[in-house]
């Protein structure tokens, strides 16, 4: 996590005779890539604010306004936290000069570097300096070395990125762990000091116990209590067991359903490896999925196995057949249902008479975790059929009402004075726009200043965006005036289709439904999947109230 400084430090005692200096209110600016324990506990990214400070207190023209540290964020991204904090400085006139260590901590992509150093700097009349590039904007000479500097950082970047992703793929490819190591095994060296999978002797007890205990007839659910009532840590706290920030971000953390069967299903278990599964490439701009089955790296008789093949298939299977009968019955609201006391899920738990949706976060972690009480499934589609029907009928009724209006004399008044309107818009729009295009043709004959130019631009392309704007609300009040919001809308299409049915169907919910939130007194809010065109509708009809005996 980004370490961030706000204090503001006095400016250093100027010289006599010096008052007419322009004094620069300068922002140090510092960023590191990757900072590891042995590099956090040197303070590496804090010496680059104290190598920056030392030289702005030696000049007798910059005074510090404030620091801004992105640690651990790479240099290829420009949205990282206190660069854009020290951007709103700049845009609102509370800096007007950049200082850090050299270019690459700015940036090491070569052209939107190349773009804030050339051209956004200038325009808001900051000044910038590069320390070790003995690059500073307000001295002349100094274009080709950025230059040159820029392109090699955004070189670096992407060499860098290149061997690290071809370096990870070719130990994927032979077998060498990489990344996550599964719970119930650790890594270590081997004689040829290659790493290599071995039992963890603190958890792979706990694997086979699983594997036992599942086979042996008991539930997921109730292997998972057992594991919390011996308060056996879960594989994320047994991995973060030394880190005690990283496990009090997560307090309420136990044992659920989800981890079992994570376990049962890996094949890791039996020895087997497989690697690639995910892949992701900076440098050649891939974004992190799920590669192809072909793709994997499976390697077989990797690692000592946990569990035999048989115990393996036997808990998987007795996994299955608990599975397969659990609820019985088709859940329309699969990922559509949740909690309204603290946003989880909520799924089917099925009782001796009835069905009931119930929190995921209640049934994993207890009731204490949260407040909402088990409500019938019956109820929650009830409501739900009683909810669509009601919009249904609602937008009907006020699509064949404005339809009934746009008939009317003045609904016709009214498309007239619109039309009209828009024309003189779009002659307005003319005007300005020719005005505006002569701008610099007056600029470079020196018939306006610079000032002026920029000024008058401004203005104008202000005029411009409120012309368009308008015309726009104009063409679509017009447009309101000729057609129904629904009229041949995919809305409409579905309305119809459901309009005469007497029970709720998946189908209806998949069409018509986005999320049903169960509150704490057991109160629905259904949230409908058009709800932007419902909105659009009712909102029309509000406004045109009246228009009709």
């Amino acid at each position: 996590m980004a370490r961030k400084s706000r204090m503001r430090h006095p400016a250093p005692v100027r010289s006599a005779g010096k008052s007419d200096m322009k004094v620069y209110k300068t922002a140090l600016y510092a960023r590191l890539s990757a900072e590891r324990e042995d590099t956090r506990e040197r303070g590496t990214i804090q010496n680059q604010i104290n190598f920056i400070r030392h030289y702005v207190e030696q000049q007798e023209d910059m005074e510090i306004y404030d620091t801004y540290m992105d640690d651990d964020i790479s240099g290829t991204r420009f949205d990282r936290p206190a660069f854009e904090r020290m951007m709103s400085d700049m845009r609102n006139g509370r800096i007007d000069c950049i200082v850090v260590k050299d270019l690459s901590r700015l940036g090491r992509d070569y052209i939107e570097t190349g773009n804030l150093i050339e051209r956004v700097f200038p325009m808001f009349k900051v000044r910038f300096v590069a320390i070790n590039d003995q690059f500073d904007s307000v001295k002349g000479g100094a274009e080709m070395i950025m230059t040159v500097t820029n392109i090699a950082n955004a070189l670096y970047a992407q060499d860098i990125s290149k061997k690290i992703a071809t370096a990870k793929e070719n130990q994927m490819k032979q077998g060498i762990p990489c990344g996550l190591v599964p719970y119930g095994y650790r890594v270590e060296r081997d004689a040829g000091n290659e790493k290599v999978m071995v039992p963890d002797e603190g958890s792979a007890g706990i694997v086979k116990r699983i594997f036992e205990e599942v086979a042996a007839g008991r539930l997921q659910t109730e292997v998972a209590e057992m594991l919390n009532k011996e308060g056996i840590p879960t594989p994320y706290q047994y991995r973060m067991r030394n880190n005690p920030e990283k496990l009090a971000e997560k307090p309420h953390l136990k044992w659920n359903r989800d981890h079992i069967a994570a376990i049962l299903k890996n094949e890791v278990y039996l020895g087997r490896y497989v690697s690639g599964k995910d892949r992701v490439c900076l440098y050649r701009h891939e974004k992190r999925h799920t590669a192809d089955k072909e793709q994997w790296n499976v390697f077989e008789n990797h690692h000592e196995p946990l569990v035999s093949e048989q115990l393996f298939e036997t808990a998987n299977a007795h996994k299955g057949e608990r599975k397969q009968g659990k609820c019985g019955v088709d859940n329309f609201f699969r990922r559509k249902i949740f909690c309204g006391c603290c946003g989880s899920g909520m799924v089917i738990r099925p009782e001796r008479k009835h069905r009931y949706y119930i929190c995921t976060r209640k049934r994993q972690y207890g009731k204490d975790s949260c407040n909402c009480l088990p409500v019938r499934m019956d109820a929650v589609y009830d409501t739900v059929f009683l909810a669509v029907k009601e919009q249904i009928k609602i937008l009907l009724d006020t699509d064949a009402l404005l339809l009934q209006m746009n008939q009317s004399q003045k609904a016709k008044e009214k498309i007239a004075s619109f039309s009209e309107a828009l024309n003189k818009c779009h002659a307005d729009l003319q005007k300005v726009a020719a005005l505006k295009s002569g701008l610099y043709a007056d600029y470079q004959q020196s018939l306006l200043s610079e000032k002026e130019y920029l000024q008058l631009n401004e203005e104008y392309s202000g005029r411009i965006e409120k012309l368009e704007h308008y015309a726009d609300e104009l063409a679509e009040a017009m447009e309101g005036y000729r057609h129904t919001p629904m009229r041949g809308t995919e809305l409409r299409k579905i309305i119809e289709k459901y309009r005469s049915k007497r029970k709720l169907s998946k189908e209806m919910v998949e069409e018509l439904v986005e999320q049903v939130i169960v509150h704490e007194d057991k109160s629905m809010e259904i949230v409908f999947r058009y709800d932007d065109e419902m909105k659009k509708l009712l909102m029309a009809m509000e406004q045109r109230k009246g228009e009709i005996a």
